[in-house]
């Protein structure tokens, strides 16, 4: 098998979007997607006094990521009934800010109460990401190795990663991670990699999304395989969290 390495694509930096709320939020959402932008999506309720303040904190952290676009999402609003259901809104409290991925997923949310900046800027997705949400919306385990690109061991781990998933009658995925790779610095700091650590470092994600091991160096197919079949009482993170996660090693 090849070695997997993240390619790093050069995207043309996108002019911000104005704000828009109308009944079509979700052909604005498919939109900004193809323009290569996330999307800062305000759920919204008739007469909450707090919606013009989330709108605005929105647009503030659009400044800060010009990549991006501001939606508004009027729960209220019969048009917008298919979105409230997919994304299960009609009990969250409002108004609440989600961040989708420029693939078209959820990646993380919160209200807008207690909200930091950092907070909703930790959100935005790298590349690799939105391959592991992707993943887990898909229903897949996935296999995340970190490693140096000049490191020898490195394809012998894909390897290993690839037999397991096959295993797994491929409901399992791998993705490496290059550690000097730029575009992945908010990756690698949530999950807590040391680079004087013995690579390469392999995260395994179980198909609920929870974080259940991490092995350090070379190991062997089975255990991955049962690592991804694991599930955790109590989930660690996933990918786009804004939070770190520390799993049981090995």
């Amino acid at each position: 098998m090849k070695n997997l390495r993240i390619s790093i694509l050069i995207a043309a930096l996108f002019v911000a979007s104005t704000f828009v709320s109308n009944a079509d939020t979700k052909q604005d959402i498919e939109k900004a997607n193809k323009k290569g932008q996330i999307v800062f999506l305000v759920v919204t309720e008739k007469g909450n006094s707090q919606n013009t303040t989330a709108i605005n904190f929105a647009k503030s952290a659009q400044k800060k990521y010009p990549k991006s676009a501001v939606l508004e999402l009027d729960r209220t609003n019969p048009n917008n009934s298919s979105l409230i259901q997919k994304y299960r809104l009609a009990g969250a409290p409002v108004p609440l800010i989600l961040v989708i991925s420029k693939n078209g997923f959820i990646v993380g949310g919160s209200p807008l109460e207690n909200l930091t900046m950092d907070d909703l800027l930790s959100m935005i997705p790298t590349p690799t990401e939105e391959e592991i949400v992707k993943a887990i919306t898909e229903g897949h385990s996935i296999f995340v190795v970190f490693s140096k690109s000049s490191d020898s061991k490195n394809k012998k781990q894909l390897d290993i990663c690839q037999s397991a998933c096959s295993s797994m009658g491929d409901k399992a995925k791998t993705i490496n991670v290059d550690i000097d790779d730029a575009n992945e610095k908010s990756l690698i700091t949530k999950f807590n990699i040391d680079k004087t650590a013995t690579f390469p470092v392999t995260y395994v994600i179980n198909g609920q999304g929870q974080v259940t091991s991490m092995f350090s160096g070379i190991t062997e197919s089975k255990d991955l395989v049962s690592a991804a079949k694991k599930v955790v009482s109590s989930g660690c993170c996933s990918p786009g969290s804004g939070k770190s996660c520390e799993p049981p090693k090995k």
